[in-house]
């Protein structure tokens, strides 16, 4: 699984076992498993809420809060959840 995010919140996926599964039990390629289980959103949120609530593992991702809510705010736009028809 070599470059792939999750399309709602941009955590790089390395394995199956971070991928999210469907309403019938399979494996979602699009989204983690922090962010879609049993074929929904865990948060039903904002995008801008979710940036919020990203924001916080901003030290896991070597930034600090304010780098990652701006990295966010770039990339959730361009991610198939979020992104505007």
């Amino acid at each position: 699984m070599e470059n792939k995010i999750c399309q709602s919140c941009g955590m790089p996926i390395s394995s199956v076992d971070q991928l999210g599964k469907n309403k019938d039990g399979s494996i979602n390629q699009d989204y983690c498993k922090y962010c879609y289980d049993n074929g929904e959103f865990i948060d039903k949120v904002s995008m801008e809420k979710y940036i919020e609530m990203c924001s916080q593992f901003s030290a896991q991702a070597g930034m600090t809060n304010d780098e990652m809510k701006e990295f966010c705010t770039k990339l959730f736009p361009t991610l198939k959840r979020w992104k505007k028809n």
